[in-house]
């Protein structure tokens, strides 16, 4: 098997090798340990009895690993604290995979520089950002931002934690988030821009908090091969980020002047939480937001429901649990109305949808097949769980995904319209298109006594059902920290 890359990818990661081993010999010189510098090394092999691999290998893991065959990955990350101190902080991190498959490269999922001051945070470059009140490893991934593709490059402004307003004596927080990234050449609408914000707002009454925010992502400007190139000037930044529509002077397409700029994800997303002090439950709601009309609720029961409940004691076996409902039937349908009519994560303009380097940016159960988004109705059910054993020796976690799935409204209609009644003859009854599928996946980690920072990695994967192949997989791994 052969390794091809880019000249460019070659000297970035010379770049990162050159600095990184820099810092080791200064440290070295100075006979101190590095300051501030955490390291990990990876080495794994993913393989399975298709082929191809089962879908926890591949999903919520920032696009590193290839689906199409067995994988053989070398990683190095690293996080460098060059300043820190009570009042300000700056930090420099990355990391690098060495991929052999089917599809072989060097990528850098993350290169970034950080700095806090004054409670706020400043992110430049590749940097993981996921989004949402339900975002963690047990998820299945959030609607807005999730684990599943490689990071966007960008700018970040935020208050990731929650900070109290002033004069509430802590019973009212916020945080808040405002980017701008570029998202890559090699898709429908060449180099179109990434404008993300959100802002969450908190109270707190004794054990008890409400959680409510909104969220705004969306695809902008970039050049269409047949309109050229989009609105993207100083002005239709304030009309994207405003919600505005564009101009209607400019090339945009119509749509765009009567709704707003852009491929819009957005949602409303609101959270309960209870505090014991032995563990802690949340609820948290997300309600999708595709366009103007899904706003006011149009589509209630789309988006995702979450339960989480996470013990304060880490060392117990089962130390926490989350169970996750997810729809995107409706779609902004009307009663007389099919389901599906607002195409999720998809676009009239932006037809490479939701995604970048060929992977969804949120859930990764709306599934992009490399031209266009093929799956976006669905019901899904997660079960998360995670816990240790043996004195914390072994860490464990398991996710239990399952759904039914009824690929995109223009798999049941031959002749595609906007409205559709329910009596139309060139409808295809879409249980017809109905697969339903379970995805399990068990992660173990040991921790090896005998030599300090040694780990042994070990996954089960599992694919049953008729989205996927049926299908076996196994991870093996050593990670030194």
């Amino acid at each position: 098997m052969t390794l091809v890359v880019s000249s460019n990818k070659m000297r970035l990661l010379f770049f990162i090798t050159i600095i990184f081993y820099l810092v080791e010999t200064v440290n070295a010189q100075n006979n101190n340990e590095p300051d501030g510098l955490d390291v990990e090394l990876r080495s794994s092999v993913y393989t399975a009895t298709e082929g191809e691999l089962p879908f926890w290998f591949y999903s919520g893991v920032y696009g590193t690993v290839d689906p199409g065959s067995t994988n053989f990955l070398n990683e190095i990350s690293f996080q460098q604290s060059i300043i820190g101190n009570s009042k300000i902080s700056l930090d420099a991190g990355g990391n690098a995979v060495l991929r052999w498959s089917e599809d072989s490269t060097i990528l850098f999922p993350q290169l970034y520089l950080t700095g806090r001051a004054l409670g706020l945070k400043l992110d430049i470059g590749r940097f993981p950002q996921p989004i949402g009140l339900n975002n963690h490893d047990l998820s299945v991934g959030s609607m807005m931002v999730s684990r599943n593709a490689m990071p966007v490059p960008k700018i970040s402004i935020s208050v990731p934690e929650f900070r109290d307003v002033p004069l509430t004596d802590g019973y009212l927080q916020y945080k808040g988030m405002f980017t701008h990234g570029w998202l890559e050449k090699d898709r429908h609408v060449e180099s179109p821009y990434l404008h993300q914000k959100y802002f969450y707002l908190r109270v707190n009454v004794g054990p008890l908090s409400g959680t409510g925010g909104i969220v705004h992502n969306a695809q902008w400007g970039g050049t269409d091969p047949d309109l050229g190139r989009l609105p993207q000037s100083f002005n239709d930044y304030i009309r994207l980020v405003t919600g505005q529509g564009a101009d209607a002077s400019s090339n945009a397409p119509g749509g765009e002047k009567s709704n707003v700029i852009g491929n819009s994800v957005a949602a409303y997303e609101f959270g309960l939480q209870y505090d014991h002090n032995e563990y802690t439950i949340n609820l948290t709601r997300l309600f999708y937001l595709e366009d103007k009309v899904s706003t006011r609720f149009r589509s209630p029961w789309d988006g995702v429901w979450g339960v989480n409940l996470a013990f304060d004691d880490k060392t117990r076996w089962l130390n926490a649990v989350t169970y996750e409902h997810i729809n995107t039937k409706n779609q902004d349908a009307k009663s007389w109305e099919l389901i599906g009519r607002r195409d999720y994560y998809d676009n009239f303009v932006y037809s490479s949808g939701w995604t970048y380097e060929n992977r969804t940016l949120g859930i990764p159960l709306i599934i992009f097949d490399g031209n266009t988004i093929s799956n976006n109705v669905l019901v899904g059910h997660h079960l998360g769980l995670k816990g240790n054993v043996g004195d914390d020796l072994l860490s464990w976690r398991s996710l239990f995904t399952w759904s039914r799935n009824y690929g995109v409204q223009d798999d049941w209609v031959e002749r595609s319209s906007d409205s559709i009644p329910k009596d139309r003859e060139d409808i295809i009854p879409r249980e017809q298109f109905q697969k339903d599928q379970l995805s399990w996946l068990l992660s173990l980690e040991y921790d090896i006594q005998n030599v300090d920072g040694l780990y042994l990695n070990v996954n089960l994967a599992v694919d049953t059902g008729e989205l996927y192949s049926d299908n076996l997989g196994l991870m093996m791994g050593v990670t030194w920290r």
